[in-house]
């Protein structure tokens, strides 16, 4: 259901990132997440949901407590752009497992490029390229070819379609790090929910 959301938001906000976007950058990492989206795949059909769900619980809020308490640095030499193994390997991972790489792919583009329009106009874009390859790779694996999916999927897009409209607004509206602020706090939430809801469970299947 997210993937078929996705792929709309995706079109809507990564077309317009498209022309400005540093491709050579994403050259380099998409190979790698291509690996890791076959075992992020693989992981998703095969594994028992429990421990993805924690799994995906700790990486939120993880990554919350990331956002928060992250504090704005120069970058004064970017990295090698042999990181683009790891970080696309893991991104592709998560990408396929939970649709949530996108946090891996933004932390190495932070450690490569200086310009901060350019980071984001190849983030919107590689957000868009990585949506359609779980698109491919779900059709592939027959995960998509469900009615009940579907159904849920479009009778959701149009309020995504207003969220988006109305996340544009306000977006204009915010500062940077009222942004992050306000990101990193459902990050957190939503995965100290998650863990409070899933670990009761294996703990009994335990």
């Amino acid at each position: 259901m997210m993937v078929l959301m996705d792929i709309c938001a995706s079109f809507y906000l990564g077309r317009k990132s498209s022309n400005e976007a540093d491709k050579k950058e994403l050259l380099w990492l998409f190979p790698f997440t291509v690996v890791g989206m076959v075992i992020g795949i693989t992981l998703l059909i095969n594994a028992p949901s429990e421990p993805l769900l924690i799994i995906l619980g700790i990486f939120a809020g993880a990554n919350g407590i990331r956002v928060l308490t992250k504090k704005k640095v120069e970058l004064r030499t970017p990295i090698s752009k042999w990181w683009a193994m790891p970080f696309g390997f893991f991104g592709g991972i998560f990408t396929a497992l939970f649709a949530t790489g996108g946090a891996i792919y933004a932390s190495y583009l932070e450690m490569r490029m200086r310009d901060p329009r350019m980071l984001r106009t190849t983030m919107a874009f590689a957000i868009l390229i990585l949506t359609v390859m779980r698109f491919v790779f779900m059709l592939v694996s027959e995960l998509l070819l469900h009615l009940d999916v579907m159904v849920l999927a479009i009778c959701m897009l149009l309020p995504m379609i207003f969220g988006l409209w109305a996340g544009s607004k306000v977006h204009s509206k915010l500062s940077s790090s009222k942004i992050l602020s306000i990101y990193g706090s459902i990050l957190l939430f939503s995965g100290s929910m998650l863990l409070l809801k899933e670990v009761p469970k294996l703990v009994r299947i335990l």
